[in-house]
């Protein structure tokens, strides 16, 4: 599992997220300065805006965002194996995850509230993205 320091706001959801990716490229940045980095919405930050793709650039990442319904062929196991094989972050709702592991159809992502695994398959997150809102976010690290 990868270990993930808890966000330390209610909506640092992302920003637990990108630091916790950041670390693993030794990459040393707090979520409060990630935070001043992006767009803030009602409820925690944008993550489909200029602001978010400039800053990953300027980490050495690449970014690709999806809505849950915008997927490339409609093919979300292959965006998921690619992710698996980079980093991947999954939104419901207004609140984003950190995917740990892809075996299709299997999934286990991580909650950054809490640290916690949730496992659940490819269906159940589309269909939870279906009624909620929902995106897929590949990050590559490209420096």
């Amino acid at each position: 599992m990868k270990e993930i320091k808890i966000q330390e706001k209610d909506n640092f959801c992302l920003c637990s997220i990108l630091q916790t990716i950041f670390k693993e490229h030794q990459i040393q940045i707090s979520q409060t300065e990630i935070s001043g980095q992006l767009t803030k919405s009602r409820c925690g930050f944008l993550v489909d805006d200029s602001a978010i793709k400039n800053f990953l650039i300027s980490q050495g990442f690449n970014y690709n965002f999806y809505w849950y319904n915008e997927i490339p062929f409609n093919e979300s196991d292959l965006l998921l194996k690619e992710m698996n094989n980079y980093h991947g972050v999954i939104g419901i709702k207004t609140h984003t995850y950190l995917l740990n592991e892809f075996k299709d159809p299997l999934l286990t992502i991580i909650d950054p509230q809490n640290s916690s695994l949730i496992n659940s398959d490819i269906f159940l997150i589309r269909g939870e993205m279906e009624k909620k809102g929902g995106f897929f976010g590949l990050l590559k690290y490209i420096l």
